[in-house]
């Protein structure tokens, strides 16, 4: 099913059936978020992205996606395939394939309003060749569970909130020859391996927090403290405003305190209400003053 490029409004299509092999609604005015009851297990393209989809990607079951778990025998375009066409962004450009080998897997959920963690369970789905949740609101870390995706060719995670350091399973993705994680709260030494180390530093950029090759930023002591403004884990710290809690404390004692007495002391209690009591005389004549004088001005005029 391709309806992309479009000027649809309305929310994910939920009642499909769960059959679907291919699902493209890229470039709509699709919104809400991505609750549904139903599992697509034959599903190997899903790219909604370039919507208004918002909401959580947890109560998204990936898991269900068993297509996308099938292992790869890594001869990526060779040997059967669907023969339907279907237009793609793959690693930034725009392809139109007529053919889809059976062990090609895509996920698209970029520039819409997710927000929240990255499920792991998305490190299941071993023959994805891109995955793509670029521009939008992701926090947490990155899923250490990506190392499994072992035929990753493409993984674009940029402008984001992610915090925390880069998995060094990352550094083991031989396959990945496109990856941006470029502007997120990333910390930390960016990891070794093969592949990972031929990526420009456009790749990184962004993450104030990073630091060693291919970036100018050295790492002077990778076992030294972290850095400022994130603990141990490369979890951005989230400082205490003191101010605040000890003002709601007092705010809190000193109505408790005359609660407690007005219950339990008898002479506070009548005190209390005594003055009150005055008060409201006071102002009552108050009032009454005024009025006679205004009667009194008006009666000479």
């Amino acid at each position: 099913m391709n309806v992309g490029n479009n000027m649809m409004n309305d929310t994910f299509p939920c009642m499909l059936t769960p059959w679907l092999i291919a699902l493209v609604l890229h470039s709509n005015r699709f919104h809400g978020d991505l609750r549904c009851h139903n599992s697509w297990p034959s599903l190997k393209i899903l790219d909604i992205s370039s919507n208004h989809f918002s909401g959580s990607l947890e109560p998204v079951n990936f898991s269900s996606s068993t297509a996308m778990a099938l292992p790869s025998d890594g001869n990526w375009g060779y040997g059967p395939a669907y023969e339907f066409g279907v237009t793609l962004i793959i690693k930034g450009q725009m392809l139109e394939f007529h053919r889809i080998q059976l062990d090609f897997s895509t996920i698209d959920f970029s520039s819409n309003s997710f927000y929240r963690m990255i499920p792991n369970a998305i490190g299941d789905l071993t023959s994805l060749r891109q995955l793509n949740f670029s521009h939008n609101a992701l926090n947490g870390s990155i899923p250490k569970s990506f190392g499994r995706l072992s035929n990753l060719e493409s993984l674009d995670l940029s402008v984001n909130q992610l915090a925390g350091p880069i998995p060094e399973e990352l550094g083991g993705l031989t396959f990945l020859s496109n990856l941006n994680l470029s502007y997120n709260k990333l910390v930390g030494v960016i990891p070794k391996g093969q592949q990972i180390q031929t990526f420009s530093a456009d790749s990184f950029e962004g993450n104030s927090g990073l630091c060693g090759f291919p970036l100018d930023i050295s790492c002077s002591n990778t076992c030294g403290p972290p850095p400022a403004g994130y603990d141990e884990n490369g979890e951005e710290k989230r400082e205490i405003e003191w101010e605040y809690v000890c003002a709601a404390v007092g705010y809190v004692v000193g109505v408790g305190s005359i609660v407690w007495l007005l219950l339990f002391c008898r002479r506070f209690r009548e005190k209390y209400f005594g003055k009150i009591e005055e008060f409201v005389e006071d102002m009552s004549i108050a009032i009454d003053m005024r009025r006679r004088r205004a009667r009194r001005a008006a009666a000479r005029n």
